[in-house]
């Protein structure tokens, strides 16, 4: 091949290789990996692979207070919260023993108003169904397993004037002088 003509293919390759790169790409940087392969014609092909980016844990939710569950299981309080006049309780159930399934009964699940010593029970809606989380019949259905189970469930909220209430759980120690977040 003439000098003339190498430089002509060495032209329209740069050319080539210019017009692949797309308007308004940076080039990329010099610590970025990047795989090479031979293509055809002599030209060699380069793609550039970003790096993984970093996965986040997720943030670990606090827990208010802890106690023994059935079976050898652990349940963990982790909200107590009321949002217009309902007052939502949401708990964890875990375990280091292989357990399918707990299941708490709907009507033994309370809260007590610390400040006038009245219990009130889970809500349930216009149609007769529990607000809870996995209600099956009357009562809750839970996973207990190393990985842990989300159960909640809804009630009437106490008085403002109420700082504290108390949960009590079938088969669970009872969660005493827990605060009500507003």
């Amino acid at each position: 091949m003439s000098t003339g003509r190498v430089a002509a293919v060495a032209l329209m390759a740069s050319a080539l290789a210019l017009s692949a790169c797309g308007e308004g790409q940076a080039p990329a940087a010099q610590n970025d990996a990047a795989v090479v392969a031979p293509a055809a014609a002599g030209v060699t092909r380069q793609e550039v692979v970003p790096p993984e980016a970093p996965v986040a844990p997720m943030p670990a939710q606090t827990v208010i207070q802890s106690q023994p569950g059935p079976d050898g299981s652990q349940v963990d309080l982790l909200k107590v919260a009321v949002t217009g006049d309902i007052l939502t309780v949401t708990m964890r159930c875990s375990s280091e023993q292989r357990i399918n399934t707990e299941s708490f009964g709907l009507e033994g699940i309370s809260v007590i108003d610390d400040a006038t010593a009245q219990r009130i029970g889970v809500l349930k809606d216009n149609e007769g169904k529990w607000l809870a989380s996995n209600a099956s019949g009357n009562s809750i259905q839970v996973g207990c397993e190393a990985k842990p189970g989300i159960l909640w469930a809804k009630f009437p909220a106490p008085p403002a004037t109420s700082k504290t209430v108390s949960i009590n759980l079938p088969e669970t120690a009872p969660f005493d002088g827990v605060p009500v977040t507003r």
